[in-house]
Order: C-alpha cells, then sequence, then structure tokens
C-alpha cells in the first residue's frame, strides 16, 4: 500500500481559509443556541437548513484536522487555533 499524498501548499492554504469558516459557522451556531436555548435543527434555514450547514462545518472541522495530525498538509504550520476565529 502506498503512503496518502499529501496536498500541495496552495490547496492547504483552501482548506485552512475553508477551516477558518467552518469554525466561524459552527461558534456562531452554538452562540445562538445558548443564547436561544434550543439545538441547531430548531433554528431557521438559511440557504441551506442551519441543522445540515452545522453538520458539514463540524465534519468538516474533524476531517481537517486529521489531515494535520496525519500529516496530510504540506504547510509551515497549520495548526487549526480555534481561539482565532477571525
Amino acid at each position: 500500500m502506498t503512503s496518502p499524498k499529501s496536498f500541495r501548499i496552495w490547496d492547504a492554504q483552501t482548506l485552512q481559509e475553508a477551516s477558518k469558516h467552518a469554525h466561524q459557522i459552527v461558534a456562531m451556531t452554538n452562540q445562538v443556541c445558548i443564547e436561544n436555548q434550543t439545538l441547531p435543527e430548531t433554528l431557521p434555514p438559511s440557504l441551506v437548513p442551519t441543522e445540515k450547514l452545522y453538520l458539514i462545518a463540524a465534519s468538516f472541522i474533524a476531517a481537517y484536522d486529521k489531515l494535520i495530525e496525519y500529516e496530510l498538509v504540506k504547510t509551515g504550520n497549520l495548526r487549526s487555533n480555534k481561539n482565532n476565529l477571525h
């Protein structure tokens, strides 16, 4: 079995940007849920149902963290900083 190929650096930069947006989506959804004492599935939809958007973002975060963990992204340092969501 061959080892998996790493993403090219410019692909990794796109993944990092998407990861930042995914963290923002999850954080904003969590904040709204806490403020309204509700769950993502009860929030109003945007262009897609909020629950599905939340699940996509959370899944992307988990997948991206695994790419970092298994060193499948070639970059200097792309570890996600969950405190820096801007």
